[in-house]
């Protein structure tokens, strides 16, 4: 989960939904500031890269650069999103899945798929597909 929420608010949000299990997942580079991801090396990026579950006081940046390092890691990336500061995720992510109903026009544009009913129910389904 990548979100510009403040790490507080996104571990609780964690907690709640399964992402995160105990304090001790709680911590970096599980859990970890958008900031202090940005300000690691390219290499370093790249080795944690597959660690993290959680990034909060993320930028549009931090997301990008997350997505470039899995990708450079061998993984494939899937990015969810629906606004204009999600599109440079969106756009170099493996997969990028829009919101369709409150997705922007940006958003939408740099995705290869929308999700039309904006329910997160059908990224499940998209992605069995795939």
């Amino acid at each position: 989960m990548v979100t510009g929420d403040n790490l507080q608010t996104v571990k609780a949000i964690a907690f709640e939904c399964g992402i995160l299990d105990s304090d001790a997942d709680a911590a970096e580079p599980n859990l970890i500031e958008g900031k202090a991801f940005c300000a690691l090396p390219d290499k370093e990026r790249e080795k944690i890269a597959d660690q993290i579950s959680v990034m909060g006081r993320s930028s549009p940046n931090d997301e990008l650069l997350l997505v470039q390092a899995l990708r450079k890691s061998g993984h494939v990336v899937a990015v969810t999103g629906d606004g204009a500061n999600d599109a440079p995720a969106l756009h170099e992510a493996d997969i990028g899945l829009a919101m369709g109903i409150a997705g922007t026009e940006v958003a939408k544009e740099s995705s290869d798929i929308i999700i039309l009913d904006d329910n997160f129910a059908s990224v499940l389904k998209v992605s069995l597909v795939l």
